[in-house]
């Protein structure tokens, strides 16, 4: 099962949701405040819900018998193989900080590159 997810975290589609996502939040998220607005834990909120419904829709179509509760118990159990990218998606489904720090990520490189490609918000 933790190599379905490793698959799945690095699958196309995966790479699609996440990047439409943040496109389209990260221009609420600044990186010059220390500050959390109001308006960021609901985009928290539905970016955890988001991205636990696709993994939780793929492992059920990857994964022959998988349950959400094996799930858990595997991933207490192996936690030590769960490492890198994986790790910090992970992560930014149980902290907001790790997810802030994702979009700002996010947010930082598109502006690197010289292309405003987050999309306003109006």
């Amino acid at each position: 099962t933790v190599g379905a997810l490793q698959d799945i975290l690095l699958d196309s589609k995966f790479e699609k949701l996440q990047n439409a996502y943040l496109d389209k939040h990260c221009q609420v998220f600044d990186a010059e405040s220390k500050e959390n607005k109001l308006e960021y834990m609901p985009i928290f909120k539905n970016w955890v819900s988001l991205i636990e419904k696709f993994i939780t829709e793929e492992l059920t179509t990857r994964v022959k018998g998988y349950s959400s509760e094996k799930f858990s118990e595997m991933m207490k159990k192996k936690s030590d193989e769960i490492t890198g990218d994986v790790f910090d998606m992970l992560m930014s489904l149980s902290d907001f900080e790790e997810f802030r720090s994702l979009i700002l990520s996010y947010k930082a490189e598109k502006a690197g590159k010289g292309i405003k490609l987050c999309t306003p918000t109006k």
